[in-house]
């Protein structure tokens, strides 16, 4: 009589493929041993690295010019809030191979930390992206709870910033992620600028785009070869005459002066809450990923920021 064979048929138990004629107990065995790897490995979002390049032009001719606010935030942000956790006052330092001003350092999340003059309480925009994720902070933290950034300001002039950043990710070994709302190990870039299709104290964050406009996005894009990597505009408003588009604009670089030019007298007055506006974004950005201040960093405007957080806000940079 012919025999015939017949494969085993096999039963898909936990992680593993098991055979019907394997042993159970063996089975079971090697379940718990991967469930036991898998609940002690670390998260594979650990140990990320942040690039943010603020951008502006260089020298004294531009400084506290719309242009520049990437470079004012940016600054601000080392000035203030990386030099409080970090115990340190880090300085930016000309890195020719970068064509600009670079300091790294590595940052912790504080929660509920204090020190003589600044205090992040548990209610900060960090924490309150949600209440999922307030509630989840108390429990485990943050997402990117310790993460290793470097700061970098172009001295290439705002339409060649991508010379820069190609050159900083080149000297450092740079790798940006495919997919900029991933949380995996490969590397981020967040890019500072100004924007003036939206009023001033308004901010928002783009994951990725086209330049829509801005030259010196425009020459990053062209130099890294992608237009995946994610933005934070600053709105520094426009022109009275450029509501509605172009439409009625006067002949020759009236845009371009508006850009060059210093902020009025209200918008300098409310200039230090826009920078600890953007300090919070920045940290949102850190400590949480660029989809979770995506999705609340652009519910809010600095109004809002100053009337839900304002008081305690103040008292922390007073």
């Amino acid at each position: 009589m012919l025999r015939v064979w017949r494969r085993p048929r096999l039963l898909r138990r936990g992680n593993v493929l098991a055979s019907a004629f394997s042993s159970s107990s063996a089975t079971e065995a090697h379940d718990a041993d991967i469930a036991e790897k898998t609940a002690t490995a670390s998260p594979k979002y650990d140990h990320v690295r942040k690039l943010i390049v603020g951008l502006g032009n260089p020298g004294d001719k531009f400084v506290n010019t719309r242009h520049n606010v990437g470079f004012m935030a940016v600054s601000h942000f080392l000035e203030t809030y990386v030099a409080k956790v970090t115990g340190q006052q880090l300085q930016l330092q000309h890195e020719a191979s970068s064509h600009g001003d670079v300091t790294r350092f590595r940052v912790g999340f504080q929660q509920n930390a204090t020190d003589k003059d600044y205090v992040y309480p548990i209610d900060d925009l960090v924490n309150r992206s949600s209440k999922r994720a307030k509630d989840r902070t108390l429990k485990e933290g943050v997402p990117h709870d310790e993460v290793n950034v470097a700061l970098l300001l172009p001295t290439t002039y705002m339409n060649c910033s991508g010379t820069a950043v190609r050159g900083f990710m080149q000297t450092h070994r740079w790798r940006l992620k495919k997919n900029p709302l991933a949380l995996n190990r490969h590397d981020e870039l967040l890019v500072v600028t100004d924007d003036v299709s939206l009023p001033f104290g308004e901010c928002r964050f783009k994951a990725k785009g086209g330049p829509g406009g801005q030259n010196g996005i425009r020459d990053i894009i062209k130099c890294v070869g992608t237009e995946r990597f994610a933005r934070l505009r600053i709105g520094v408003g426009a022109p009275h005459w450029f509501v509605g588009g172009n439409t009625g604009a006067p002949a020759g670089t009236a845009m371009d002066k508006h850009v060059l030019g210093r902020f009025n007298g209200d918008e300098q007055e409310a200039m230090p809450d826009l920078l600890n506006y953007t300090n919070e974004l920045l940290r949102l950005y850190l400590h949480r990923g660029v989809a979770q201040a995506t999705t609340h960093g652009n519910s809010m405007d600095l109004q809002r920021f100053l009337k839900q957080y304002g008081a305690s806000h103040k008292a922390r940079h007073q």
